[in-house]
């Protein structure tokens, strides 16, 4: 009776003070009614099976009630890249807290706290090259510069190895707890927000299992920008949209999209209200939602500057801002804000007179006081979308209180529950027997079956493990058409997640081939810069992992340019008797072996992220696969005359879901062994190999020249003279230089192209696809630290 009340909803109309007062009620009565239970039958609540039940149920219980006792209420922002999510934050929560500067946060976890006491909690994570510990009693700005420079030093930490990312809790007033009018809240419940960094600042799986935690217990906030909205980039952003609400795994039923930097679109642009409904229905298509998402237009840094110029305070009470830091804010909102203000106030010339004469209040430093900043942050509310916000905030909340707040509480209490409630029918089943022919028969009975489930047990296991073996056979054929019938027999056995294990499978080869493997080939064929392949690949593996392969691959594309191209190959010949050229061509070849090295690390951790992204199919399919055994063995049972004691199996199966909560499913270790195909051969070759030089008697001819007298006939005679040649021969000695030739022996190395290294690559990929259905021996996340682990003789020149 309780449980079921428990388990049911309430009515929209009944406000959240009652659903939360009703549900602590509820669930009291409930832990009296257990522990009455157990002093009246202490006999039946000694059997080791129900203690064991029982302890486990009242340590989920007492955490339940705590819970309860201290609710909080979570909001997670996610958002695409540069979508202003920082600002968003620091808007709602009235105070500059969150890094807002471009790259800030860079994949750190920022939690804020409601409190009256003002503390900073780093937590302790192995090798952190930040501070961690707590402090009190800090300034806004206090907290924001330490705030900062933990994110700073993790980033430019992560450019060398991977670290664990820092989570960061500030505990200060925040405005929607100081005032419960902004979430329509009772008093008394916990506000906490999360700010999550991009999904391009997390790609690591021990980093994303912990933002994915933060997500699903919370409301999601998703931030896009205006600017990536148009029919050029729209494409784009919702891909990564679908990719960032995916792999963090945010509830989509408990989301507000949020369109902000409105404020920059052009007078050209399609009308506002035309483009978000256009947003709206794409969003709705790519995220299959069941009807149209909430798309508020936004201007995230108006609302931040006015309402951290009052304070995190409520409306109603004096603000705790200085007059010094208003007139700070105020002056940053008129210089940044300008044309947004305009544009707001040119229907109206009196309020464009009004915030005129607060502009130059602000520019001749005169005090702003608390009724005009109230009157300004009123404007700002309206123009910045900030109002919208608020209410559709407060509608969710009246909607999806009871799902966020009160039963995550409420989840381990329902297990636990069930199964003591479980193994008590059993018992009471048991309890029914009153004479020693009864106790007799039963425990006959109990053998009976004990033999005949143990015995099913295992047969279906048989035949379970035998047709997915079947299954993945069909699977290893690498034939689209044979992955479809593959699909087609697991459903017509029942295994109904099987084809989201099967897509999740070949996603790791799309994955792979098109953000790792392709843009490596692409830039070693067309000599693409270091630095740009680098920025490419940081968007989907970590800041070393991609600096990693940047360098060697800048190594290796600079080293080929010495080599011919034959085929498949590049081809480079050394003479075996150039000690400095053989000694160039080892380095050749182990430049080229370290990109392979590199790749396969980056190739293991890519797989293992974008296999954590699709954790919930995982646990989903696998569901689907115990609850097919669970329904066969159902059947084996009731085919016997066993129905009076159904409740055993009952029992069984609910200690099988407690165990499979416990155990998931984890990824392979080592996932890629990439072969190396280089070719190395020893060729002869006829050529030239010297020089000698010799002396030969030549004759050569030369020419005598004689002059000679003679006149000219003609009246008057004169005098001439002529040359007159003749040959003479001589003999001399001459010095003549001949090449010498010789057989040469030459090493000739070949190495893959470019296309052959990708081929080599994606082969490494599809003969280990098949690993991903077995389970390592090994549980748990893989450590990174040993990712710059080169292996013997890949060490630098």
């Amino acid at each position: 009776m309780i449980i079921n009340q428990l388990q049911g909803s309430t009515p929209k109309k009944i406000n959240i003070d009652y659903k939360l007062n009703n549900t602590r009620q509820l669930l009291q009565e409930l832990g009296n009614s257990i522990s009455k239970l157990v002093n009246s039958s202490e006999d039946v609540f000694s059997d080791p099976g129900i203690k064991s039940s029982l302890k486990e149920f009242f340590t989920v219980y007492q955490e339940a009630v705590e819970r309860l006792e201290n609710p909080s209420f979570r909001i997670a922002t996610l958002g695409t890249t540069s979508s202003g999510k920082s600002t968003i934050v620091n808007a709602l929560i009235g105070r500059k807290i969150a890094p807002i500067e471009a790259g800030e946060m860079s994949g750190g976890v920022l939690s804020l706290k409601h409190s009256q006491q003002r503390k900073l909690k780093i937590a302790d994570t192995k090798d952190a090259v930040w501070d961690t510990g707590e402090w009190t009693g800090l300034s806004d700005e206090d907290l924001y510069q330490r705030i900062r420079t933990v994110m700073h030093s993790y980033h430019d930490a992560r450019k060398k190895r991977e670290y664990v990312a820092p989570q960061v809790t500030a505990s200060v007033p925040l405005l929607p707890a100081s005032d419960p009018s902004f979430l329509g809240l009772p008093e008394g419940i916990g506000i906490e927000l999360f700010d999550l960094p991009g999904l391009k600042s997390v790609q690591d799986r021990t980093n994303l299992a912990t933002i994915q935690q933060q997500v699903n217990k919370a409301f999601s906030i998703v931030a896009l920008d205006y600017m990536q909205v148009d029919d050029n980039h729209r494409k784009l952003l919702l891909e990564e949209l679908k990719k960032v609400v995916e792999y963090l795994q945010g509830r989509t039923d408990s989301m507000i999209f949020i369109l902000n930097r409105v404020d920059q679109r052009g007078t050209d642009d399609l009308p506002l209200e035309e483009r978000i409904n256009k947003l709206r229905k794409e969003i709705q298509e790519v995220l299959s939602l069941p009807k149209l998402p909430d798309v508020i237009p936004f201007n995230a840094r108006l609302l931040y500057y006015a309402q951290c110029a009052w304070g995190s305070g409520a409306l109603n009470e004096p603000s705790q801002i200085d007059g010094k830091t208003r007139l700070k804010l105020l002056s940053a909102m008129f210089q940044d804000c300008a044309s947004l203000i305009k544009l707001n106030t040119k229907e109206n010339k009196s309020l464009k007179r009004w915030f005129r004469d607060i502009e130059d209040q602000v520019e001749d430093e005169e005090y702003i006081d608390d009724e005009t900043m109230r009157k300004i942050l009123h404007y700002c509310l309206e123009w910045s979308g900030g109002t919208e916000l608020w209410k559709c905030f407060r509608e969710r909340v009246k909607d999806s209180f009871a799902e966020l707040v009160i039963l995550p509480a409420l989840m381990g209490v329902f297990n636990h529950y069930n199964a003591l409630s479980k193994k008590f029918d059993v018992l009471i089943d048991a309890g029914k027997i009153y004479n020693q022919e009864q106790v007799k028969r039963k425990r006959e009975k109990i053998n009976d079956i004990r033999n005949f489930f143990h015995q099913h047990v295992k047969q279906i296991g048989k035949e379970f493990k035998a047709e997915i073996e079947e299954l993945i056979s069909g699977l290893k054929k690498h034939d689209p058409q044979a992955d479809l019938e593959v699909v087609k027999n697991a459903k017509e056995k029942g295994y109904e997640g099987f084809n989201s294990i099967v897509n999740a499978v070949s996603g790791v080869e799309a994955d792979l081939t098109k953000y790792l493997i392709a843009p490596v080939r692409y830039g070693l064929n067309n000599n693409q810069l270091y630095f740009q392949l680098r920025d490419k690949l940081q968007e989907v593996v970590s800041p070393a992992l991609a600096d990693d392969i940047a360098k060697t691959y800048d190594n290796v594309s600079r080293r080929l340019k010495s080599f011919s191209r034959e085929s498949e190959y590049f081809v480079k010949s050394v003479r075996t008797d150039n000690d400095k050229g053989k000694k160039e061509l080892e380095h050749d070849e182990r430049h080229v072996r370290l990109l392979y090295h590199t790749m396969k690390v980056a190739m293991s951790a890519r797989a293992e992220f974008f296999l954590q992204g699709k954790a919930k199919q995982f646990e989903q399919a696998l569901e689907s696969f115990v609850d097919e055994q669970v329904k066969r063995l159902k059947n084996h049972l009731s085919e016997q005359t066993f129905a009076s004691l159904i409740d055993l199996e009952n029992a069984a199966i609910s200690d099988l879901q407690q165990k499979l909560d416990k155990n998931l499913p984890t990824l392979p270790d080592k996932f890629f062994e990439v072969q190396y195909d280089f070719k190395l051969n020893h060729t002869r070759k006829t050529e030239v190999i010297g020089q000698k030089t010799e002396y030969e008697t030549r004759t050569k001819t030369e020419y005598e020249s004689n002059e000679e007298t003679y006149e000219e006939g003609s009246c008057f005679k004169e005098t001439k003279t002529r040359t007159k040649t003749q040959p003479v021969t001589r003999e001399y000695q001459e010095e003549v230089t001949r090449d010498v030739t010789g057989e040469v022996e030459y090493i000739n190395m070949f190495l893959p192209s470019p296309d052959l290294m990708a081929k080599q690559w994606s082969s490494g990929v599809k003969k280990k696809k098949e690993s991903l259905w077995v389970s390592p021996q090994n549980s748990g996340v893989r450590s990174y630290s040993g990712i710059h682990d080169q292996p013997k003789g890949l060490e630098e020149d």
